[in-house]
Parts: C-alpha cells; structure tokens; sequence
C-alpha cells in the first residue's frame, strides 16, 4: 500500500502519460502525490564539480527555469487537486536520476512514478537513461510509463 508517491515530470506532453496512472494509484490508495520538476540551469551541472560556487548555484534555483517549472507543475496539479487528489509540487535543480532519488527521500515517498522516453542507440548511449539510473539508484519501487 502507499501513501505517497513521486511523480516526475520534464515538462513534455509525452511525459504527461504518467499522470493518470499515478492519479489512479493515489485515488485507489488514499496516497498524497509529489509532483517533482527537475530544472537544468545554464551551468548547474558544473556545480557539482565545484567551478560554480553556492552563491551561483542558489541564484540558479531560483532562476526564471523555476518559476516557470513551478508554473507547469501548478497548472498540472489544480486539475488533479479539484478531483480531491492531494498534490504537492516540488522543483529541484541538479542531475536529473540523483535529484529524483534524493526528493523521494525527502518527501517520504514509498513509490516513484515517472515516463520513459525509449532512446535506442547512439541517443541511449550519448544521454542515458534517467529511467534507468533511478531504477538501479534508488530501492523504492519504480512505475515506468512509456511516453505516448
């Protein structure tokens, strides 16, 4: 049984498909849902290799990429919440599989739900699979969606 499920979101139509499915599992379950966007700052990923220092990084947490993430992530939320869903938003900044696997923790999450883009080939190899990563990072059961 859960009680509260990670939802990740990038953003794109295609990783919407996942949002009916956890809407139906956190219906079924009585589970309060995070909704988690992960933003990708200009330079963020330089961060952890220490060339940015905590000033530059909290300035990019909270750059125009967030606010516009917390707007997306409101505007999926309200239709979700008039349904009598509980629903949280959560924008975190940084590597994409280690910042879902760290906001699961965060958030007591028992579940993380999140689409896959099914890269083959050179994309697969040139960008991973944040799917994958997350799946082997974090001990949480893991709902994969295959985008639409």
């Amino acid at each position: 049984m859960y009680k509260h499920l990670l939802v990740t979101l990038d953003g794109s139509p295609g990783a919407e498909a996942v949002i009916q499915h956890a809407a139906d599992i956190a219906r079924s379950m009585d589970a309060e849902v995070t909704l988690l966007r992960i933003v990708d700052a200009v330079g963020a990923d330089w961060s952890e290799r220490g060339a940015l220092g905590k000033a530059q990084v909290d300035a990019a947490a909270r750059s125009p990429f967030a606010d516009q993430a917390q707007a997306y992530l409101e505007r999926v939320a309200t239709p979700m919440r008039q349904t009598g869903l509980r629903v949280n938003t959560l924008v975190r900044q940084g590597a994409a599989a280690r910042q879902i696997v760290g906001a699961a923790k965060d958030v007591e999450a028992d579940a993380i739900a999140m689409s896959t883009h099914s890269r083959r080939g050179i994309n697969r190899a040139m960008f991973g699979s944040i799917a994958e990563a997350v799946l082997h990072e974090s001990s949480l059961p893991v709902l994969l969606v295959k985008e639409r």
